[in-house]
């Protein structure tokens, strides 16, 4: 069972105060109950808790009676939190259009920039596919996908569907990985000799050129300029030109 702080912690991360998050698991412990129970159980100030309780009832996360003149709270169906979370994303996808201008502002100033991690190399990966546009890779040393695991398969199965074509160029050794992507939809793969390897790979999609160091954790190096994407996408077509299936 989840630890009664782990719950009051997620309440409040979906946008309830301390105190709201406080009486509304008081009041679903309790059923029903005057505001002196609440306020008690609470542990709060009688003050405190007539201003919670009406917030919640705004939330529609709170409801009441009247009993001999005196109020009797119910807390509503934990399943309108799932409501409240909606409300959120609502409001979040109201805004996203100025949040992602005010990113485009910034990156025209801030051309390169540097991550870690392999969270931060499915995220450039996701973020092409917004481009719909082809992705091309090059360079791609064999431990790549050993270090992506399952990840990069989840990644496949996303792009396919949406008819995204991918071109790879590995490194001499990584004839397996070759011959298993040639057998995917919209997916081609070809290595260059050995002289060729690196453990730096290059990514690119739209105006985007990621460079990634495939150590463990992975490092990434984004750079974001129409130019400089166009002429790494020609060096590619030289490459791919000259590797072999």
């Amino acid at each position: 069972m989840v630890d009664v702080s782990v719950q009051e912690d997620i309440l409040i991360s979906l946008g309830l105060s301390k105190n709201e998050t406080k009486i509304y698991v008081s009041l679903l412990e309790m059923g029903v109950a005057p505001t002196g129970k609440i306020a008690e159980k609470s542990r709060l100030h009688r003050a405190s808790t007539y201003d919670a309780l009406e917030r919640l009832q705004a939330k529609g996360l709170v409801s009441f009676y009247v009993k001999d003149n005196i109020k009797y709270y119910e807390a509503a169906d934990p399943k309108n939190l799932t409501r409240l979370l909606r409300s959120k994303e609502e409001q979040l996808e109201e805004i996203m259009p100025q949040l992602k201008m005010l990113r485009e502002l910034a990156l025209a100033h801030s051309q390169a920039t540097i991550s870690e991690g392999v969270q931060s190399f499915m995220d450039m990966l996701y973020r092409f596919l917004e481009y719909n546009e082809p992705i091309l890779a090059y360079g791609i040393p064999p431990v790549a996908p050993d270090i992506m695991k399952t990840r990069i398969g989840h990644f496949h199965s996303k792009r396919i569907p949406l008819k995204i074509p991918m071109k790879h160029i590995y490194n001499h050794n990584a004839q397996e990985r070759i011959t298993y992507l040639n057998t995917l939809p919209f997916t081609e793969a070809r290595y260059l000799p050995a002289k060729f390897d690196s453990q730096v790979s290059t990514t690119l999609c739209g105006d985007e050129v990621v460079l990634t160091v495939w150590i463990n954790p992975p490092i990434l190096i984004q750079i974001r300029d129409k130019r400089i994407a166009d002429a790494y996408k020609k060096y590619f077509d030289l490459l791919w030109s000259a590797g072999e299936g």
